[in-house]
């Protein structure tokens, strides 16, 4: 979305221009209607114009990463990579960030309408991790430091563990456990500790936060 502001500032025109790949889902009236949104309430999250739009069956995703040709190629060989793979058995999971005060969080900036906002310097905010898989949900843990590799164990141990315990039995080795590639995830103490544990992990490419359902 943040894109297609850019274009819309510097030609006024949301006209794709040609190209092969997936066509565009959305039409030219739909996108003045994204750019009209953004200007008439700049307090909207892109997750609030998906849903009004999705409400008019309009189904677009509220991220669109932006992908170099490396991107794309490591994307399309996970892909056929996974293919063979059995949903079922995977447990998705990430992290998000909570503000627990009323001040709101990202403002379009359009041109000429700069809104100045009031910002608490230090906001109270708590930090979430959850996950789930085709049989049920997880435990949330909640945690108020910033999330490393010793939290991370910790989070894996009584947060992940009991939930894949419950959904596919002690012991059970069938699941595998997805999650992006963060620092903490990718540190050697988190995957000493998941081999140790007997927590396999499956591949994840790079700016890919689309691909996970969670």
């Amino acid at each position: 979305m943040k894109r297609w502001l850019k274009w819309w500032k510097q030609s006024k025109d949301l006209t794709d221009a040609p190209r092969s790949g997936r066509s565009r889902v959305t039409n030219p009236k739909q996108n003045q209607k994204i750019v009209a949104l953004a200007e008439q309430q700049t307090f909207l999250i892109s997750q609030d114009i998906t849903n009004q739009l999705n409400k008019k069956g309009v189904e677009i995703s509220q991220r669109t990463p932006l992908l170099i040709e490396n991107h794309r190629e490591k994307r399309l060989k996970w892909t056929e990579d996974q293919r063979t793979t059995d949903w079922n058995q995977v447990t998705f999971s990430d992290e998000t960030t909570i503000p627990m005060n009323s001040v709101k969080g990202p403002v379009w900036n359009l041109p000429g309408k700069k809104k100045v906002v009031r910002t608490v310097k230090h906001p109270i905010k708590v930090n979430v991790w959850a996950c789930f898989s085709a049989r049920g949900f997880s435990r949330v843990v909640c945690f108020k430091e910033n999330l490393n590799a010793d939290l991370m164990c910790h989070i894996y141990k009584y947060g992940l563990l009991p939930t894949a315990r419950k959904q596919f039995g002690y012991g059970s080795t069938l699941w595998k456990l997805q999650e992006d590639s963060g620092p903490k995830h990718t540190s050697k103490l988190a995957t000493n500790w998941r081999m140790n544990n007997n927590i396999p992990k499956i591949d994840w490419p790079s700016m890919s936060p689309d691909i996970a359902s969670i």
